[in-house]
């Protein structure tokens, strides 16, 4: 075999040595890839369900509410002396049932009034008719429905149903919770969740007292956090998209509002 044969042979060799090796690498970094992209829907998948399950639970807390005859008395008679009373019953009754944890009731009129909030008995019956549009939704159709929507009290999600009495809409009652169990069941998954609320409403939420730590560019974080959240100012939320940080993937998911307006962000820190 002359020189010029065994030189052509030999770069053969070696071109196919390399181009195996680039395909396989190219086959790795897929596979990698693949893998990653299945571990991130999988936690976005999760994520919705237990949005929905939250939604459902508080929607059905709040159809068992406004059959409360006492509560439709508290309505009909005006009488907001008897709401704590009758307002309380009502939700121990249904922590008993072990279906739900601890949440928030606020009872509303047919003028969209705050009537009470259990939590904040001495509030004066504010207008609700300029912020809350799933108010006006139920007014209008008098049916239950459940959303994530921001008021004085914070961005929150919320099931609200009318209370009728014999045929006459005498207002609304809503029960209501954080996301405190969706943050703490991702962590027990070793990933942590963060609740950004677009910094815009946070007028309307005027009864909130953010930190300067909670205070992002254009966010605000409704996480109580002490650790270090400075990387959440350094990206670019929109839609539904990953990014690779460092060590970790930052995946972040629009929060829309029953007005399919997007008012905050879910944003997962995931190690992968």
């Amino acid at each position: 075999m002359n020189n010029k044969n065994f030189l052509k042979i030999t770069l053969f060799v070696v071109f196919s040595c390399v181009s195996l090796i680039w395909v396989f690498d190219n086959y790795l970094t897929n596979q990698k890839q693949e893998k990653i992209e299945i571990r991130i829907d999988s936690y976005l998948k999760e994520l919705t369900d237990l949005v929905e399950k939250n939604k459902n639970l508080v929607m059905t807390a709040s159809v068992l509410l406004a059959k409360d005859e006492s509560i439709k008395k508290c309505l009909r008679t005006n009488e907001r002396c008897n709401c704590l009373k009758y307002l309380s019953k009502s939700k121990e009754s249904l922590l008993n049932t072990y279906l739900f944890d601890d949440f928030k009731i606020h009872v509303h009129d047919k003028d969209l009034n705050s009537f009470y909030r259990l939590w904040d008995p001495n509030r004066e019956n504010d207008s609700l008719d300029s912020f809350r549009h799933s108010l006006k939704i139920v007014k209008k159709h008098e049916t239950s429905i459940s959303c994530i929507e921001i008021g004085r009290f914070s961005m929150l999600i919320r099931g609200i149903s009318p209370v009728i009495d014999d045929g006459k809409y005498l207002g609304s009652i809503e029960a209501i919770t954080n996301f405190n169990s969706l943050i703490e069941e991702f962590e027990k998954k070793g990933v942590k969740l963060y609740i950004l609320m677009n910094k815009e409403y946070q007028t309307v939420a005027s009864k909130v007292q953010f930190s300067k730590e909670q205070e992002l560019r254009n966010f605000v974080l409704l996480n109580k956090t002490n650790e270090d959240i400075s990387f959440l100012n350094s990206i670019d939320l929109n839609g539904t998209q990953y990014h690779k940080m460092d060590y970790f993937y930052i995946v972040n998911t629009p929060i829309y509002d029953i007005s399919r307006n997007v008012i905050g962000y879910y944003v997962l820190k995931v190690y992968l």
